[in-house]
């Protein structure tokens, strides 16, 4: 008997299975098509992602080459950077420049070092000057080291000079405070320039110069023999020079360095009050006119006085007309940007005068004990143990440093040259703008020149007896000494000219 039932639902399943195959045949495009509309979608989405993001990559490209050119450019621009420190020290400690009974008592001037920063096409040279009279020529080679390898510069391009004033603080011996003051102004001055290095702004500068009233020769010639006086018809070097520096994007002035040649000793031994002296206070009233940093560097001063001594009054009378003279030449100043930048430096085996026979190095120690009131014994002492072991003929080493920017310079030894060697520098290159001085890169003693010897005088016979102990220019340099470092001067400038 067949089964209606199971025949009946074959039919019926294969009816449904027919209806699902007809719905797939009309239904499938649609989704086949949707699906592909979709694909399309993505596709183009895709598609506007890649422009748009490769656009956004010209773009940028664009943007990062247009920026490095921008720093490439600024990076050709001549830059400074500048700061300035207050190195004041405690009260207590000792002076150094004149022989005192008793150490700084008071502040008449807070004393300051300022650190300059020259940058021009990648290359930096440093020059820091600082309130003191001098400091060693060790000390500051490990400073200039130092700084040296932080900003990854040759140590030619690192110059310290101080500005010698006579009532600043001690940094020599074996005296805790002058150690401990030693070491935080070290500290201070590396500091100082890791500021200025921060802080470059593109810059122009330019140079002038003038003649002033603000030295007189202090070689009196008294019975064939030099005493510490007035000589008014000895050489003096009377130009006042500026090199002045100014933003090149607002065109202010950022800063001022003044070149001028007297002895940083107004202020004398009967003064205990702390003192930049007349470069301090010339400091000060330019700095409140101008709102930048101002510092005073010393030319050949080792035989000029300031023209104004003893008193405080004095003391502004110098700084006024040097101000004075500074203000007038400012206003016809060129600025430019820096063309020309060079720090270069030689050392020279400086010889020594002959160690004298023991009689006349008692004779020596003698009149030094007499004239100065200084005691002898220490390089009494040395120079006999030198002479007994037949060291009579010493040598030291002379650093000359040569830094120029466009058409002016500056040269210096760690040593106080007289005018007249600055002088014959100027008028060998017929440059106005050719400075020369000392207190550069430490402190050794004084230069004379070779017509100086025959009158003898504390520049040529005492001044290695009183510092020759702390300095090691236990004699005093050779007659023809000046004249090499001229030579070597005028060499190092023609050299990179």
């Amino acid at each position: 008997m067949v089964n209606i039932r199971a025949i009946n639902g074959q039919q019926n399943n294969s009816k449904s299975v027919f209806y699902y195959i007809m719905i797939g045949i009309f239904v499938s495009p649609i989704y086949i098509t949707l699906f592909a509309l979709s694909l399309i979608k993505v596709s183009v989405n895709m598609s506007i992602v890649l422009v748009s993001r490769k656009n956004v990559f010209r773009r940028t490209m664009a943007e990062n080459e247009a920026a490095n050119f921008i720093l490439k450019e600024f990076d050709k621009l001549s830059k400074i950077g500048l700061y300035t420190i207050d190195i004041t020290p405690p009260l207590g400690i000792d002076f150094i420049g004149y022989h005192r009974d008793g150490g700084i008592k008071g502040i008449l001037d807070r004393i300051y070092a300022t650190a300059f920063v020259f940058e021009n096409q990648g290359e930096k040279i440093v020059l820091i000057s600082v309130d003191n009279i001098g400091l060693s020529v060790g000390d500051t080679t490990q400073l200039r080291v130092r700084i040296s390898e932080k900003l990854q510069i040759e140590i030619d391009n690192v110059t310290v000079i101080c500005t010698h004033t006579h009532s600043g603080p001690e940094t020599e011996g074996k005296v805790p405070l002058h150690q401990a003051y030693k070491t935080v102004l070290f500290e201070n001055l590396f500091q100082a320039v890791f500021r200025a290095n921060e802080a470059l702004q593109p810059c122009n500068i330019g140079w002038g110069v003038t003649k002033g009233e603000i030295g007189v020769n202090r070689r009196q010639i008294v019975n064939g023999k030099a005493i510490m006086g007035t000589n008014l018809d000895g050489i003096v070097d009377k130009r006042i020079g500026v090199l002045g520096i100014k933003n090149n994007d607002t065109n202010e002035m950022i800063g001022v360095i003044i070149f001028c040649t007297a002895h940083p000793n107004v202020l004398r031994g009967d003064s205990f009050l702390l003192s930049g002296d007349y470069p301090g206070k010339t400091k000060q009233i330019l700095e409140q006119t101008l709102s930048c940093p101002v510092v005073v560097i010393q030319g050949g001063a080792g035989n000029i006085n300031a023209k104004w001594r003893g008193t405080q009054d004095d003391l502004k009378k110098m700084a006024q007309a040097l101000s004075g003279y500074v203000l007038t030449v400012l206003p016809d100043i060129d600025y430019r940007p820096i063309s020309k930048m060079v720090s270069v430096s030689k050392n020279l085996s400086m010889k020594l005068k002959r160690i004298p026979d023991p009689k006349d190095i008692d004779k020596i120690a003698l009149s030094a004990e007499k004239k100065w009131g200084v005691n002898t014994t220490k390089w009494k002492t040395e120079i006999l143990n030198k002479y007994k072991e037949n060291q009579r003929e010493l040598e030291v080493d002379l650093e000359v440093q040569l830094i120029q920017l466009n058409e002016g310079f500056f040269s210096g030894i760690p040593m106080e040259p007289f005018a007249e060697t600055a002088l014959e520098i100027r008028d060998s290159l017929e440059n106005d703008f050719a400075f020369f001085g000392g207190y550069t890169n430490g402190y050794l003693g004084y230069l004379p020149n070779r017509e100086s010897y025959p009158y003898g005088g504390y520049e040529v016979e005492i001044n290695p007896v009183v510092y020759g102990p702390e300095t090691g220019l236990w004699m005093s340099p050779h007659e023809n000494t000046a004249e090499q470092v001229v030579k070597t001067v005028l060499n190092l400038y023609k050299s990179n000219n």
